[in-house]
């Protein structure tokens, strides 16, 4: 097909960015290079500021306790891995779902090895978590519960408020995994009974890569194991006890941050509904259009999809055969295979070849979703 390349990857990194993020960059690394918060003269201490706006924007837009519980990191996996292991001990039971990304539960693999209990809940037949099973496993004792906001392969959201219920009731905390979720749908910490939040900068929030977010409760008392120069305290030989330096030892990814600080400002001024509207009804045109394609299976919300990930399978074809055509003879770039997340592949009976995923950003429009089905179409008739 004719056209410039189709970039239809968002759920793993969203391209392009927004201009203002790539001019924070390239502004913050030519003009503000200094290290934050370690020096007295003008440009360390523009650099901090960026920094600290960086923070009460982070705090404002998921509405965190305060801008001092937003902890930046190098990615949301970091952030997941900061609060699982500083938090969760030998004896804790923990509660998550069927559908988790590798993320969570590499980690809580480990943590199991140590004596930690991990209890998985079922899934349902339209890809949510069963919350009865999951109530089940709460009542038989629960210390954490981590769960994903959105599948990173079938899209669908978790009833994060009602399974903050659940886990609250019974005395535990639940920790969100925003990755698929932040600055794509409305996320608000204290409405949805969110007490830890992890999330990547460089997904729906439209930041650059190797900047991440970990927010935390109030009283909820990680223990770090990064530990280093913070800028504070720094007669002492043991790391700080405040937040957010307890948990941000060594210098931080400033030009990330920036990036990241510009993108929160461009959906702020767009409008996450906006964004979550355009990237949801894209999803449903693809869905509508593959549904008049023999031997394709959906995998993803099929009537109302509520974020731009849709994964789908080709009958007669190797999905990873079929990514490598779409992206050398039609130009168009998607996701093959397990998407990092094998635990919800099994839950979904797509494992071991995993599934072909389109996902969605601001930046994509009508025409992309037109040249994607009028590609799987012709696959289709070859197989």
């Amino acid at each position: 097909m004719d056209g410039p390349f189709v970039y239809l990857d968002n759920a793993a990194t969203t391209w392009p960015k927004p201009e203002p993020v790539y001019k924070a960059v390239d502004e913050t690394m030519r003009e503000f290079g200094a290290n934050p918060g370690r020096s007295s003269h003008h440009m360390s201490q523009q650099a901090e500021r960026i920094i600290a706006d960086a923070r009460h924007a982070v705090a404002r837009f998921f509405n965190a306790p305060s801008p001092e519980h937003v902890v930046f990191t190098l990615n949301c996996t970091d952030s997941l891995n900061i609060a699982l292991k500083g938090l969760i001990k030998p004896g804790d039971r923990v509660v998550t779902g069927p559908y988790e990304h590798n993320s969570v539960m590499r980690p809580l693999r480990s943590l199991q090895r140590s004596g930690v209990s991990v209890a998985v809940a079922r899934g349902t037949g339209d890809f949510q978590i069963d919350l009865d099973h999951f109530r089940e496993l709460c009542h038989a004792g629960i210390d954490f519960a981590v769960i994903s906001h959105a599948s990173n392969v079938t899209g669908c959201l978790s009833s994060v408020r009602e399974i903050a219920g659940i886990v609250h009731e019974q005395g535990g905390i639940l920790i969100l995994d925003a990755a698929q979720s932040a600055g794509v749908v409305e996320v608000d910490m204290d409405r949805m009974g969110i007490d830890i939040l992890a999330a990547p900068g460089h997904k729906g929030l439209l930041g650059p890569m190797g900047v991440g977010i970990l927010i935390l409760g109030r009283d909820i008392p990680v223990d770090p194991f990064r530990e280093g120069g913070t800028g504070i305290k720094s007669e002492g030989d043991y790391q700080p006890e405040e937040l957010p330096w307890r948990l941000e030892g060594g210098t931080a990814n400033l030009p990330g941050i920036a990036g990241l600080l510009a993108g929160i400002r461009f959906i702020e001024s767009v409008g996450i509904g906006s964004i979550a509207s355009h990237e949801a009804e894209l999803a449903r045109q693809l869905v509508e259009g593959l549904k008049g394609v023999d031997g394709v299976r959906l995998f993803c919300d099929p009537v109302d999809p509520k974020t731009g990930v849709v994964s789908f399978t080709l009958d007669a074809m190797d999905v990873a055969l079929a990514g490598t055509i779409l992206d050398q003879a039609f130009k168009i770039g998607v996701r093959t295979g397990l998407h990092c997340a094998p635990a919800a592949h099994k839950a979904l009976g797509t494992f071991p070849s995993g599934t072909l995923r389109a996902s969605f950003g601001y930046f994509n429009d009508e025409s992309h979703v037109e040249r994607l089905v009028a590609a799987v179409r012709q696959l289709s008739k070859t197989c």
